[in-house]
């Protein structure tokens, strides 16, 4: 299992541009967005011009299901759950707190690793799309799979037009 891996780097590089982890964390809010996948989907498009299918979709979801919901979702509702308590006041739990934050990170990291791992079995196709493209459809597709099926008012679709932006950013500044 490689943890640093093109797509861990590319994460970092996207998530910590402006307005992107907001953005990625109202969608986990109220979609119940994994970002993890979010990413990839990006990545996808942006470093290897892969459109996603539905298929490749149900595999990114088999494929990381078990771990995020056993390991990533449990740190963070425990790292969330600390943040009101009165004990919060004190540096040892301040500590314990952060050292959760970085457990929690690094579940991330090896979740990312197993989405990395199945990169491999996805394929362009006959041509792959131009990037800017391929990162669109993807982060849209993954979008409109966690649509409630009464949908939402035009207003409330989900976007992520940070995320599009700094992948396809990040796309061209890998290319110069």
């Amino acid at each position: 299992m490689d943890c640093d891996n093109s797509f861990w780097r590319f994460s970092l590089a996207v998530y910590a541009e402006p307005g992107v982890a907001a953005e990625c964390l109202a969608l986990q809010r109220s979609l119940d967005i994994n970002v993890n996948a979010l990413l990839f989907c990006a990545w996808l498009g942006s470093a290897r011009q892969i459109g996603v299918t539905d298929e490749n979709l149900s595999v990114i979801d088999a494929g990381v299901r078990q771990w995020h919901g056993a390991v990533v979702e449990p740190l963070r509702a425990v790292r969330q759950a600390m943040k009101p308590l009165p004990e919060m006041t004190e540096t040892a739990v301040q500590n314990l707190r952060a050292d959760i934050a970085k457990l929690e990170l690094r579940a991330e990291q090896i979740e990312q690793a197993i989405l990395f791992d199945l990169a491999a079995a996805f394929d362009c196709g006959p041509a792959a799309l131009p990037a800017a493209d391929a990162v669109r459809r993807n982060v849209t597709a993954l979008l409109q799979r966690t649509i409630p099926p009464a949908g939402l008012a035009g207003s409330q679709q989900p976007k992520a037009e940070r995320l599009i932006a700094a992948a396809t950013a990040y796309r061209v500044q890998e290319q110069q």
